[in-house]
């Protein structure tokens, strides 16, 4: 069952559009994603350089004190949700550093170093992967999630950090409540910092950036990624909202969750 759900895959995914780019859209820089399928077969993370990824070793530990998993990242532990098995782990954690490898169009950034001295907005942080990364390079982080459960690891993963990183229990949204909360009254006596917002919010997005105008509007210094794949309009409702604040920024657009597509956009407020 599982070669013929390949062989399927393959041929949906590779061969069927392969022949149709090749046909009536031969200088397309996508033609080389579907001939790769065509060729290696489908994956869902579906990079020229995947492989390295597939059969990295990923070495699961377990702190027995705090009772949780967690995976050694540069001298640092970052930790995974109690419920999540080692194998899952690995599994997870090929996925985080595959989407996040530089030629990968899901990265937020190219560096740690552009983040070094800045306020680091982590909306939508899940295990925290990207915060770990800039740590040592940011001024201050703040980390904004609302499941309890990611959030006993996160506490875990920047216990030796709890100087400069705040944890927010609350969804960035476009208005505030008891769970919810807008960016522009989070950031209201701050606009004098610099910021790199990271947005990562399961299409949630546009509503987190129009509770962040003010910010955009009276920032002195602002960059940003924006992920961009999760619904169907997302690239264009929020490219609109950057074109309207004066944004320069970058579309990253790859293949991504089973199609060529805008993945993240990258910039800065003019």
């Amino acid at each position: 069952m599982n070669a013929l759900k390949h062989t399927i895959k393959k041929f949906i995914y590779g061969t069927l559009p392969y022949y149709f780019m090749k046909g009536y859209k031969p200088d397309s820089p996508y033609l080389k994603y579907y001939e790769y399928i065509k060729e290696h077969g489908y994956s869902r993370h579906l990079y020229e350089f995947k492989d390295e990824y597939t059969n990295m070793s990923v070495n699961v530990q377990k702190d027995e004190k705090k009772g949780l998993y967690y995976v050694q990242q540069e001298k640092k532990r970052l930790y995974f949700r109690k419920s999540t098995p080692p194998k899952k782990i690995q599994k997870y954690y090929k996925a985080l550093t595959m989407e996040q490898d530089r030629r990968s169009p899901h990265h937020y950034f190219d560096s740690a170093k552009d983040v070094t001295g800045k306020v680091f907005v982590d909306v939508g942080c899940a295990e925290g992967y990207s915060s770990l990364e800039v740590v040592e390079e940011a001024k201050h982080i703040y980390l904004f999630e609302q499941d309890e459960q990611w959030l006993e690891a996160i506490r875990a993963t920047f216990e030796p950090w709890q100087d400069k990183v705040t944890i927010v229990q609350k969804y960035v949204s476009d208005h505030n409540s008891s769970k919810e909360q807008t960016l522009d009254d989070f950031f209201n006596n701050q606009t004098n910092e610099h910021l790199f917002l990271k947005m990562d919010i399961e299409g949630a997005e546009r509503y987190a950036l129009t509770g962040c105008k003010n910010l955009f509007q009276n920032c002195q210094k602002l960059d940003f990624a924006i992920c961009t794949y999760h619904l169907r309009d997302d690239e264009e409702i929020i490219s609109a909202f950057l074109n309207k604040h004066n944004c320069t920024y970058i579309n990253q657009k790859g293949f991504f969750r089973h199609k060529i597509r805008s993945v993240v956009m990258r910039g800065s407020k003019n």
